[in-house]
């Protein structure tokens, strides 16, 4: 895989495209922009950030991986007010086995 090369603006728009059209139809139908735009920079990056993150900490997940590294752009709204489908924004983190997200280093984008 190459290397890290930034965002897009087809990434943007994704996003602000799935918070408007929170369908799985749409979704369905986009999923090609999805994975083009939003899922596959997210991996360069995580690659690219890998060896200094496990500088910091040699036990860190680095894996670029939904549920790894990356965030779902599927929301569970079982417990949640806000029943909308998909995610309008996307992250990673770089976290150990088991640990709260919440105590790792994550980098959003919205």
């Amino acid at each position: 895989m190459q290397g890290f090369k930034g965002f897009s603006n087809k990434t943007l728009q994704f996003l602000q495209e799935i918070t408007r059209h929170n369908s799985k139809e749409w979704f369905e139908e986009h999923r090609s922009l999805y994975d083009e735009n939003l899922l596959h920079p997210f991996k360069q990056l995580v690659e690219t950030l890998t060896p200094c993150m496990l500088a910091i900490d040699e036990r860190f997940e680095t894996r670029p991986a939904i549920g790894k590294t990356l965030s779902r752009i599927h929301r569970d709204t079982r417990f949640s007010r806000d029943k909308s489908r998909y995610r309008g924004r996307f992250w990673l983190s770089f976290k150990r086995p088991s640990k709260d997200w919440k105590e790792s280093p994550t980098y959003f984008l919205k």
